[in-house]
């Protein structure tokens, strides 16, 4: 969805999808999905999906739904 500014908004549910709960990563530590719906958009520099394999190779159990990795300007 298209938020204010410009500001691409991501949802980690969809309705009538099966739940899932992606591992939140900002800066290199885990988050819930509370902090990051507190996050500033304007202070995010990238954002990375990863699925499958290349989300459970690096956090192998917590990894299994997907990984969502927030990089923040410096």
């Amino acid at each position: 969805d298209k938020g204010k500014d410009g500001v691409l908004i991501i949802k980690t549910k969809a309705r009538g999808l099966k739940e899932s709960n992606p591992l939140i990563v900002l800066d290199g530590k885990i988050i819930s999905q509370q902090e990051m719906d507190n996050l500033s958009p304007h202070t995010i520099e990238s954002v990375n999906v990863l699925k499958g394999k290349t989300a459970t190779d690096l956090y192998p159990e917590k990894g299994k739904e997907g990984v969502i990795i927030i990089t923040t300007k410096k």
